[in-house]
């Protein structure tokens, strides 16, 4: 769609944050019903839209080529087909998730208010973290740098019990996370890590990013106890390594319950 408006040389995508938020996509519809008059075109603006509607008239502005409109249509029908596979998508995954909440034991109280109240771009359409802690028992959101959807993947990928790793050390190394040390004559000649495709591996990459800046800024405690002190206390000095020490512990003290459920 963006291709389509540059080459009509509508520049909508310099006066609004995406194309496919609420302004943009009342202009394109718009356009594509028809709409020539960049006045009326810019009276759709979204009133949290940070752009004025002088702003957005001016970038409103160019050619309105029947064949580029054509194109414009073909990927906006395209665009809703997406919209709705994925819909269905969401609906299908509520479904199997709603299915483990009624074979597993009811979690005991309430789910506490959200750490973090803005919603996260390409999330499901229901709400993820109920439905999560339905299923376990306990709240992942939680733990430090953990949203609502890369906990679902990451439960996906790692299942239920993180028990079958001792350890912290153990898990980073099944990640191929841990330091591959070659040394000779007591010289470390290279600790680069081993080559891995691991799905889990890459979402905790996104988490230990966030968690490794929170170490470093303040001293709050995890729901396992462990302070951020503590976890820069261990052996390794890299922020990642201290982010996958705090997600292991928090994250096997959580789900090593009697409601734990094998995914």
């Amino acid at each position: 769609m963006q291709k389509a408006l540059m080459e009509m040389n509508l520049q909508l995508h310099h006066v609004v944050l995406d194309i496919t938020g609420a302004t943009g996509m009342r202009i394109i519809r718009a356009i594509v019903a028809g709409e020539r008059n960049p006045d009326v075109s810019a009276t759709y603006r979204d009133v949290r839209c940070h752009s004025s509607i002088e702003t957005i008239r001016a970038a409103l502005v160019g050619n309105n080529r029947d064949e580029h409109v054509f194109a414009l249509g073909q990927s906006l029908e395209l665009y809703d087909v997406y919209q709705a596979k994925m819909l269905d998508c969401d609906r299908k995954l509520e479904a199997l998730i709603a299915a483990l909440n009624n074979k597993g034991v009811k979690p005991v109280g309430r789910l506490s208010k959200p750490r973090i109240k803005t919603k996260q771009v390409n999330t499901p359409t229901f709400d993820v973290r109920a439905a999560l802690y339905g299923v376990l028992g306990v709240d992942l959101t939680e733990i430090h740098g953990l949203g609502p959807s890369l906990a679902l993947k990451l439960i996906g990928e790692c299942g239920t019990d993180l028990r079958a790793w001792p350890s912290a050390k153990h898990f980073t190394s099944w990640l191929c996370l841990a330091p591959g040390n070659k040394i000779s004559g007591g010289k470390v000649l290279s600790s680069r890590t081993r080559r891995s495709s691991s799905r889990a591996a890459a979402l905790l990459r996104l988490a230990a990013t966030t968690v490794g800046r929170s170490v470093r800024r303040s001293a709050h405690s995890t729901p396992a106890g462990l302070t951020c002190r503590q976890v820069e206390s261990r052996d390794s000095d890299r922020p990642q390594d201290r982010g996958f020490v705090l997600q292991h512990t928090s994250a096997r003290h959580e789900l090593q319950g009697p409601r734990c459920l094998p995914i």
